[in-house]
């Protein structure tokens, strides 16, 4: 059986921050909805095939999350490693250029990849370029980790996958 949320602007929201990661009780508290709604909303889109995993209940005791880089990202051009994004994964220009910021910086805020990977669109862009990325590396267990209201970050293991896969050095 649906939730009655699903399918509203909270209900679509809640999945793809859960797709994200956010755990199951930031949901509840950032929505203003009990626990039991929210974690229903998620087990409901996990069953339906919407999502892949199922978020943590909540952020770990004492967790501090990565904080982003705020200096100026430079990209030196590598048509190299752009042909090789695009053939392992099928990535555009722009998208391998988000992803080179994350494997130099591991953690960026979306002000700072936007300047690099496409300063003439909107800045929504970023978001929409992480999107596409997290679809298209997600079959190689490749994650691309939101830091809440900051940006995006790259954990050691995805970089060491995507290095791999690419064939360069750490």
């Amino acid at each position: 059986m649906s939730h009655p949320l699903r399918g509203t602007f909270v209900g679509n929201s809640i999945v793809r921050l859960a797709d994200e990661g956010v755990p199951i009780g930031a949901l509840s508290r950032t929505f203003k909805i009990p626990y039991d709604s929210a974690h229903g909303i998620v087990r409901q889109a996990l069953e339906d095939g919407v999502i892949v995993d199922m978020p943590q209940a909540d952020w770990p005791a004492g967790s501090r999350l990565r904080k982003p880089t705020t200096a100026p990202i430079r990209l030196e051009e590598r048509p190299d490693f752009l042909a090789s994004c695009k053939a392992a994964f099928g990535l555009t220009p722009a998208e391998s250029r988000l992803l080179q910021c994350l494997l130099r910086a591991r953690a960026c805020t979306r002000p700072h990849l936007h300047a690099v990977v496409a300063p003439e669109a909107e800045p929504k862009i970023v978001d929409v370029f992480v999107c596409k990325i997290r679809g298209k590396l997600r079959k190689y267990q490749v994650r691309i980790d939101t830091i809440w209201g900051q940006g995006y970050a790259m954990g050691e293991e995805s970089r060491r996958l995507v290095l791999a896969l690419i064939g360069e050095r750490s």
